[in-house]
């Protein structure tokens, strides 16, 4: 009731609310659609890298004499790093759906991750976390500037792109040159690839 006494109903400012509730709930779903076409173009960029597999995990694993070896994966980053934001929470339940809920048990491994497999590595091949997704360790920065001659690769930058894709606080533009640049980093990984067979067969 208004202070001059004058009833006044509530089911439109109802309406409105749920329909900006709705609204909300489908623009994450957007947002995550968004997040997985991205993710999906950096493991095609990493894949082609090839640095983590080959030339960290695999040489610390003959060192340590064990199958395998927990290198960057240290802690359960995706724990402490994911926003409380109802974006994160739906990316959170889609892994769950998925790869199941973690228990906080581990996964008998030296890391404390519940998705990292002593054998394989990581079990999320997709719905990871951004920090885990944009993670790159300085060596092989290194490796991509100094075998590809990429040096737009910063995995904080990454971090932060993936993050506001999530939350939809990247402009479209923005975003449209992010997945641009990850396709040009791909296409240059690859030809130095090819570059460097064709090098080694003329041998």
């Amino acid at each position: 009731m208004s202070p001059g006494g004058e009833r006044k109903c509530l089911v439109p400012l109802t309406r409105v609310a749920f329909s900006n509730q709705i609204k909300s709930v489908n623009d994450f779903k957007t947002n995550l659609k968004r997040y997985l076409e991205t993710e999906s173009l950096l493991n095609n960029f990493f894949a082609r890298f090839d640095y983590c597999a080959s030339r960290c995990i695999e040489p610390a694993a003959e060192k340590s004499g064990t199958a395998s070896a927990t290198v960057c994966c240290q802690n359960k980053y995706y724990d402490i790093y994911d926003l409380d934001h109802p974006a994160f929470d739906l990316l959170r339940r889609e892994r769950q759906r998925l790869y199941g809920i973690p228990d906080g048990t581990g996964s008998g491994s030296d890391s404390p991750c519940e998705y990292h497999n002593p054998e394989t590595g990581c079990l999320l091949k997709t719905h990871k976390s951004p920090t885990c997704l944009a993670f790159l360790c300085p060596e092989a920065m290194e490796a991509l500037r100094n075998e590809c001659g990429i040096y737009a690769y910063d995995y904080i930058g990454v971090y932060y792109a993936l993050e506001w894709i999530l939350t939809g606080d990247f402009p479209d533009h923005h975003y449209e040159a992010f997945r641009e640049s990850i396709v040009d980093m791909t296409q240059k990984v690859k030809d130095n690839r090819l570059f460097k067979a064709v090098i080694q067969g003329t041998r």
